[in-house]
């Protein structure tokens, strides 16, 4: 169903404010939630919301925790997010990365004792419009194995790029096969899942969305996208001080603490290169796009470039079964 973006995120908010949530907590979260949904990015969006409700609900959420600097060496930082939502955490990282950035000329901000902050390409694209360089990562619960391996050691693990670029370059990914909210969207829908993507608890290839949540998720591209992850893990979870591998709990069972971390970098590009960074960026772009496609292609796309031009839309599509439970939870018809 089609809904008035302002409409769902004034939901979203009244959802998360009956479970305690502040109110600007709430629509910082709610405004997260349901840009991801305007991007065509569902599996990130509205969906997760009954998630980060149990997790509330479970006592994992502190919605009066204190999201503090706990270590400080000038362009590099570490913050306590004080057990808050996520995105909320997430924000102010970002706010804290692009702040070191203007007098240092980069920030790199880490975060613990955070929860699950949503879209991950969201927060790149903030620091992107914001004139800066952005680089994010951060890591899940275990859904992966290594490559040669068939236990699941590491999380779906994203990486975020963005890049003040004219169309905007905004890499938004996982370093698995496909995102565990494509695999949970597809189970609530019904859907199957591609060929060659998952296992289930046998070490079968499955294309079933539940027995895929009780097996394994593929890295992608093999032993590049198993890479990857490791360096996320290490980068986004023992780098900040948080946890690694089987350690990292409540991202996806969120009865359980959240113990996993994050990494956010903030470049000022003229630190590095000088001025005319975006021109010669813009450049490059127009090079790339003015090439000639190839068979059953009508342009090349920049990664996020459809995404972001969709950030703004006026309203979002949204499973039914969502929009009932998220205006249930809000007590809202």
């Amino acid at each position: 169903m089609r809904v008035e973006r302002e409409r769902a995120e004034a939901v979203a908010t009244a959802a998360l404010e009956a479970h305690g949530i502040t109110p600007a907590d709430a629509a910082t979260t709610a405004e997260v939630l349901v840009s991801a949904d305007a991007r065509d990015k569902q599996s990130h969006g509205l969906l997760r919301l009954s998630r980060f409700v149990r997790g509330i609900d479970h006592g994992n959420v502190d919605p009066a925790g204190d999201i503090e600097v706990v270590r400080d060496a000038g362009a590099a930082a570490t913050l306590s997010g004080g057990s808050r939502l996520g995105p909320v955490v997430a924000r102010e990282a970002v706010g804290e990365a692009t702040a070191r950035a203007d007098d240092y000329g980069i920030g790199a901000v880490g975060v613990h004792d955070t929860n699950h902050l949503g879209m991950l390409g969201y927060y790149t694209d903030v620091v992107r419009q914001a004139g800066y360089v952005g680089i994010a990562v951060t890591n899940t619960e275990p859904a992966m194995p290594p490559h040669g391996g068939a236990d699941p050691i590491l999380g779906t693990n994203p990486i975020a790029v963005g890049i003040p670029s004219d169309p905007p370059f905004n890499l938004d990914m996982s370093t698995s096969s496909i995102a565990r909210g494509t695999v949970l969207r597809a189970r609530e829908n019904g859907e199957t899942l591609p060929e060659g993507v998952a296992l289930d608890a046998d070490g079968t290839p499955t294309q079933d969305p539940e027995a895929a949540l009780n097996g394994v998720i593929r890295p992608f591209g093999g032993v590049k996208g198993s890479g990857l992850a490791i360096a996320v893990e290490i980068l986004a979870g023992g780098l900040v001080g948080a946890a690694m591998g089987t350690d990292v709990t409540g991202t996806y069972h969120t009865e359980d603490e959240c113990t996993k971390g994050d990494l956010f970098l903030a470049i000022d590009p003229e630190a590095l290169g000088g001025g005319g960074f975006t021109d010669r960026v813009n450049e490059f772009v127009a090079e790339l796009k003015a090439g000639d496609t190839a068979a059953g292609f009508d342009e090349i796309r920049l990664p996020g470039e459809s995404s972001t031009a969709a950030a703004d839309a006026e309203a979002i599509t949204v499973d039914d079964e969502v929009w009932t439970d998220v205006s249930a939870m809000a007590d809202a018809e």
